[in-house]
């Protein structure tokens, strides 16, 4: 009896007692309070952003190219290529977000609304060191397109 006494004084397990205690409550009361399930309504969007369907403007973009072979290149060196992208659609494009394979890939992109018929560059750097070999390194780009991700590839080799 001792014994049981002292480990429940521990502060350790007071901590674990505690988060056991929370857990099976949040779980009785997730049934009213829906903490562990997203709603799965199809009015509702939820790309980079959330709205409703109905008010959500889709539209078209166009890219000059989205594959760029940089050749050979030094290690230490820092690759940069435009990527060309129009706006072919009725409604404003934005770019919401651009996602790199790696930390050594970044797309820089302009954050206002692109208007339809206009163009724009998204700029791909791509840093090198370490790097040595055949590369693939993509950045996924995301719009507000259907779909609303587009994949821009650099390749090339590092010597």
């Amino acid at each position: 009896m001792i014994r049981m006494k002292s480990f429940i004084r521990k502060p350790w397990f007071q901590m674990v007692l505690g988060g056991v205690i929370i857990g099976i409550v949040l779980i009785a009361v997730d049934s009213r309070m829906n903490f562990f399930h997203r709603n799965k309504n199809p009015e509702k969007y939820n790309g980079a952003v959330e709205m409703n369907s109905n008010e959500t403007y889709f539209t078209k973009i166009e890219f000059s190219e989205t594959q760029f072979d940089f050749g050979k290149v030094k290690e230490g060196d820092t690759v940069m290529h435009e990527f060309k992208i129009k706006n072919t659609g009725g409604e404003p494009l934005m770019i919401y977000k651009a996602v790199g394979s790696c930390d050594c890939i970044v797309g820089l992109f302009t954050t206002k609304p692109i208007v339809p018929g206009a163009g724009e560059s998204i700029k791909v750097y791509f840093k090198t060191i370490g790097r040595k070999g055949q590369q693939l390194r993509t950045v996924n780009i995301h719009t507000n397109t259907d779909p609303a991700e587009s994949m821009l590839t650099l390749t090339g080799t590092v010597e």
